[in-house]
């Protein structure tokens, strides 16, 4: 073997380690190697279970029940439904609504929202970590924060929803995010200015991969405080954000 040869795969190998990513597995043939192959199959299957799974009774009971957290469904029946009709998990109904109004606190600074999203998985793995840092950071700042509301089969926009009846300032909405073949369990923060049912994906403010292989939860918590320390000061979030920084 030559010294550029060695040189070479060293190189491989240090890239190798420092991603998550398939990159350097080389093949047998015209196929991947046997152990390439199942790699793949296995991130795979852990991909759809993740986008399968649903909160269990543990989190709900020692998350949800004990913090006296709120738990709501979106308009969605079952996960099938909300896999299949995405705009159903935008929303929940108006009964739920009047509920969190005479639950929840209205007119602060921040309402947090934790949405499973199309993984569960990440919530119950990253939120008991992630959110005591942003309801302290936000209280060491000055910045009120509404009671936190868990939400089954919920997406994005559902935030907005909870957050505008609630006349929030702002919305954190802590959800599961779609899995790749790299990460089974990633949470992200949306995060919006003057939320309502009229906000669009350009208005929100995203602090994405939040997982112990990319961002820690405790990191990306302070993280989002000083994120929304600055939306308040400068009244926008999203793409408006982005033009002031």
């Amino acid at each position: 073997m030559s010294s550029d040869t060695k040189a070479s795969q060293d190189d491989t190998a240090d890239f190798s380690a420092k991603t998550p990513a398939r990159v350097g597995v080389g093949r047998a043939g015209t196929r991947p190697k046997t152990s390439t192959w199942l790699k793949f199959r296995v991130d795979h299957a852990l991909a759809r279970d993740a986008i399968c799974s649903e909160l269990n009774s543990e989190f709900i009971e020692k998350f949800a029940v004990v913090n006296g957290y709120p738990y709501v469904q979106s308009s969605v029946a079952t996960k099938d439904e909300f896999i299949q009709y995405p705009p159903r998990g935008k929303v929940v109904e108006e009964r739920t609504l009047t509920q969190l109004k005479s639950q929840c606190t209205q007119g602060n600074d921040v309402q947090i929202v934790v949405s499973d999203g199309l993984s569960a998985k990440a919530v119950e793995k990253n939120v008991a970590n992630l959110l005591p840092m942003i309801v302290d950071g936000l209280k060491m700042n000055n910045i009120s924060c509404g009671l936190p509301v868990i939400v089954r089969y919920g997406r994005v926009a559902v935030g907005d929803q909870i957050a505008f009846a609630l006349n929030a300032r702002v919305v954190i909405n802590l959800i599961g995010e779609r899995p790749g073949l790299s990460s089974a369990e990633g949470l992200s923060a949306y995060i919006t200015y003057n939320p309502s049912p009229q906000t669009i994906s350009s208005d929100r403010t995203v602090v994405s991969n939040i997982h112990e292989r990319g961002t820690p939860a405790v990191e990306a918590g302070a993280y989002i405080v000083r994120l929304v320390k600055t939306i308040l000061e400068r009244k926008v979030s999203g793409v408006e954000l982005q033009k002031l920084s």
